[in-house]
């Protein structure tokens, strides 16, 4: 019976993971959404978080038993970074998971890297930080010969990967990322805004595109009564945009921006909003658009990068770099009912395949994989 007993055991492992960037967007998004499940469903393991004990501790990661914090709080991108790496990473560690491309170079054992996209090698012309492209191009390059296996988040990362470092010595695979339930169900409130508004959700780097939005919108403004509403934190991006000041000038009454705003209110103003503008240049996957759809809201997005492998035929697509087509392209959508309906119908059908059970799944898989081989 004991022999019986110990087959039917499940094999335990330790894993480790960096969660400093719980609270960060994008990635910290990732991280919340993927976990939380991954510890459930492989809950024979142990797994030590690096990170901030409160951070980790509000987010429910320490209410499992299986579940320990180390203290890490070292700056992402340093020295102290690999360092304290060394230190703190557990000599019994059987697998070592970065959710982002920082991953400990010294560190000998087996490990697991998730990476967003390729924007510091790729947008070189519109971002000018040679440290930053110097330092994610030497990490890639440590990722391509060190890691286990990498996971992208969409094909387009990977073959930017690919493109921009090489094909890695070791396993790829992609999980897509996921849209909650809620963003389905968003309860009715008060209207956030006396007119109506078109709808853009994020930052202002310069990647994001912005501020052809605001031009695009200045030439049409006078012919619909919809202000465009800007949601996202504005400042404190040491690659911000600081020419939007200025082509807002004289159309504070038109053109808003909100800041940061909580969870609630932002769900308001997806499902609130009469569009939602995504002119992004470039991005890994891009989650606004599917957020947008999920709330039963027309979505108008560049065809650039990620997007028409993301978005699929859900949302009208135009050249981002063309500001007078993006000016058409929103007329034509605001003054057509039936092609709002349309993309309203085709949104809330595409974005259910989108699930965040389905990633933690995929990445539960391929960590369980890992562990077990040799």
């Amino acid at each position: 019976m004991s022999k019986i007993i110990i087959l039917l055991q499940k094999k335990s492992y330790n894993v480790t993971i960096d969660c400093r960037l719980i609270n960060a967007s994008g990635i910290g998004t990732y991280i919340k959404n993927i976990l939380p499940s991954i510890i459930k469903k492989l809950d024979s393991n142990k797994y030590f978080l690096l990170g901030n004990n409160t951070t980790l501790f509000d987010q429910g990661l320490l209410d499992h038993n299986n579940v320990e914090c180390i203290e890490f709080n070292a700056p992402i991108y340093s020295i102290k970074e690999q360092l304290q790496f060394q230190k703190l990473i557990p000599k019994e560690t059987d697998l070592f998971w970065a959710p982002h491309y920082n991953i400990p170079i010294l560190y000998n054992g087996k490990v697991l890297v998730s990476i967003m996209d390729l924007g510091h090698l790729a947008l070189k012309q519109i971002n000018h930080e040679t440290i930053k492209r110097i330092y994610s191009k030497f990490m890639f390059n440590r990722i391509k010969k060190k890691a286990t296996a990498t996971i992208y988040i969409s094909i387009f990362s990977k073959n930017e990967y690919n493109k921009f470092i090489g094909r890695p010595n070791s396993d790829q695979f992609v999980t897509l990322l996921g849209v909650n339930n809620d963003w389905k169900n968003i309860p009715e409130n008060k209207s956030l805004s006396l007119k109506p508004f078109i709808l853009y959700v994020g930052n202002v780097k310069p990647h994001k595109n912005l501020g052809r939005l605001i031009e695009a919108y200045k030439i049409i403004c006078d012919r619909i009564p919809h202000d465009l509403v800007i949601v996202g934190k504005n400042k404190g991006f040491i690659t911000g945009d600081n020419t939007l000041i200025q082509k807002i000038k004289n159309y504070s009454d038109r053109i808003r921006f909100t800041g940061k705003v909580n969870d609630a209110d932002l769900k308001q103003y997806y499902k609130q909003a009469e569009l939602f503008v995504f002119p992004s240049i470039y991005e890994g996957f891009g989650l606004p658009p599917l957020e947008a759809m999920a709330a039963g809201t027309p979505v108008l997005s560049s065809d650039a990068a990620s997007m028409p492998e993301i978005c699929g035929d859900a949302v009208l697509y135009f050249n981002p770099y063309d500001i007078n087509q993006l000016a058409q392209k929103i007329l034509e959508i605001l003054n057509n009912d039936e092609l709002v309906m349309k993309y309203i119908t085709r949104g809330r059908k595409h974005v259910e395949k989108y699930t965040w059970d389905k990633t933690a799944f995929q990445t539960s898989n391929i960590i369980k994989n890992l562990l077990e081989r040799d």
